[in-house]
């Protein structure tokens, strides 16, 4: 999948078990965001329903989240929001990330990589993370899909 603007895009709203709505957010892939989230927000558990919304382009869903967000008050957004202001989540979020990890790549395989990535519509971190989300067997998770060959390119 690719973030350009033509791509269809999912606006997607989370819900509590009551029904009170606790987040609004958009996606190219958003049973990837939803893992994302997940693992990195404190509020994630009371999440007991969703619903996605399709859009035909990025464009569309933006417009349609900022009106959704200022008319419906998700209790969790702090973008869009007229109740919360950036520093409200700090307490709310929990990095998976709590270092950066390094790999030694040769640089020439490193830039390969990235070039095999944009082809593929995505990044090399895309890659990276959906490759060990499949490796260590994250339920749903196929591996990443390689682009097509280029002449000249190992096989």
């Amino acid at each position: 999948m690719t973030d350009s603007p033509e791509c269809p895009t999912a606006l997607y709203r989370l819900y509590d078990q009551d029904g009170a709505l606790l987040y609004i957010g958009i996606a190219v892939d958003p049973e990837v965001r939803l893992r994302v989230h997940s693992r990195e927000k404190t509020w994630w558990p009371r999440v007991a329903q969703r619903s996605i919304e399709w859009f035909g382009s990025r464009p569309d869903a933006e417009a349609a989240e900022v009106q959704a967000i200022a008319c419906e008050g998700p209790s969790q957004n702090v973008s869009h929001s007229t109740t919360r202001q950036r520093g409200d989540a700090k307490a709310e979020y929990r990095s998976p990330y709590p270092k950066p990890r390094q790999v030694r790549i040769p640089t020439d395989m490193w830039t390969q990589f990235g070039r095999a990535a944009k082809l593929g519509g995505t990044s090399r971190a895309k890659v990276v993370s959906q490759m060990i989300d499949w490796y260590i067997g994250e339920p749903g998770v196929m591996p990443p899909a390689r682009p097509p060959l280029t002449p000249g390119s190992p096989s």
